[in-house]
Parts: C-alpha cells; structure tokens; sequence
C-alpha cells in the first residue's frame, strides 16, 4: 500500500504535474513527472480499462509496486496516467513496466 504521504491528493497538484511535467510511456502507462523533495504519485485510470472492480485493481496493484520502488527511485511528483490492457497485466509485468519507467528518469 503507498502510504498517504506518498499521494498526490489534490487535483490543483496532479493538473500541475500533468500540464508542467516531462511525460514518459510504456505499454502500461504514461508517467508525468515533476522534480520534488519527496517521492508523491497519483493515480489516473480511465473507463477505457474496465469498470469500477476492474479500474480499483489496477490501481492497487499499481499502489503495491510503487509503495516498493519509493525507495530506489529519484524524488518526484508522479502522475500514473494508466492504458487500456493494463488490466490484463500481471502483477510482474506492471512491477517490470514500473522499473523500467522509473529507471529511465534516473
């Protein structure tokens, strides 16, 4: 679980990073990011993925994999900007995705 001090939580912060940002893409997703002091991310998943089970699952797995990568990764304000499929994905392959995203920033 990302822990609430890790959560972009206002729309005013997630219009910021996803107007201002530098944007990055894999089949699972689009990452918009803006330098920070402490690692921030929100999650986007659109209806194009599944209903609302469907669209929450992802968005917990996703939770799960940046909850772990918080540490390793460079201080940002991230927005998750999820693609249809990714409901599809297996936790190891959004885990992988995640990795190679954030390893491109460094």
């Amino acid at each position: 679980m990302l822990p609430r001090v890790n959560r972009l939580r206002s729309s005013d912060e997630i219009r910021e990073v996803v107007n201002k940002g530098k944007r990055i893409s894999s089949k699972l997703a689009t990452l918009h990011y803006l330098p920070a002091e402490t690692n921030r991310f929100a999650i986007v998943v659109s209806k194009a993925v599944g209903g609302a089970v469907v669209r929450n699952q992802v968005k917990r797995r996703l939770r799960a994999v940046l909850s772990g990568q918080t540490t390793h990764s460079p201080s940002i304000s991230g927005v998750v900007r999820v693609r249809p499929g990714a409901n599809r994905m297996s936790y190891q392959q959004v885990d992988s995705q995640i990795v190679e995203i954030l390893e491109q920033i460094r």
